[in-house]
């Protein structure tokens, strides 16, 4: 009798071991039968794509200061969550800008290459700093640069995006010579801008 109770004893907890090792194992977090890690590790890569509206003005001190709307497409490849590349066009409208632009125009396109990502991982969290920089040229204008820095709200592959960039912009500029006519020459103007968009 006593061998017997014995070996039900270690059946039992033979059972018991492997049912746990078995469910420590194969068992992974999940939510509503989702695969938590295994759904964040395959968003990691892939492509993307943003729109983005732009608003800027000048910091041209003493002198005559203007504005701009602008909304631009990106799309590109995710290599990580830290690391995003990407090509980009716009189309851009200035405000007040016959003081300085030579271009009867007012309006403007951006090309541009990019690279962004984020600061810290969103396997846990809804709202992460980000960056983001543009480095091209702007149709009618020339030379554009655009750092940007803000916050990505929402989830890994789907987010909405608030701003603050810094855009350094070469431009047509003028100055009126002793004849009263326009002479052309290229200035480099600032300006402070504010962005907003969406990434998926």
């Amino acid at each position: 009798m006593k061998k017997i109770l014995l070996a039900a004893i270690i059946m039992a907890g033979t059972a018991t071991a492997a049912f746990a090792q078995e469910n420590r194992v194969t068992r992974m977090p999940e939510v509503n039968g989702t695969n938590l890690q295994h759904t964040y590790t395959e968003d990691n890569t892939g492509f993307w794509m943003s729109a983005e509206a732009v608003g800027g003005y000048s910091c041209r001190l003493y002198n005559s200061n203007f504005s701009f709307a602008e909304v631009d497409v990106t799309a590109g490849y995710r290599f990580n969550e830290y690391v995003r590349v990407g090509l980009g066009f716009g189309g851009r409208y200035y405000f007040d800008n016959d003081k300085v632009r030579y271009n009867g125009s007012e309006w403007a396109f951006p090309l541009y290459a990019n690279v962004r990502g984020n600061f810290m991982p969103t396997q846990y969290r809804t709202t992460v700093p980000y960056y983001s920089f543009d480095l091209g040229g702007t149709i009618l204008d020339g030379f554009m640069m655009r750092p940007t820095v803000g916050l990505r709200i929402g989830q890994q592959r789907s987010a909405f995006l608030i701003g603050l960039t810094y855009t350094g912009q070469s431009l047509k500029s003028f100055t009126w010579n002793e004849r009263g006519t326009k002479d052309p020459h290229f200035k480099f103007v600032s300006f402070i801008s504010l962005k907003l968009g969406y990434e998926f």
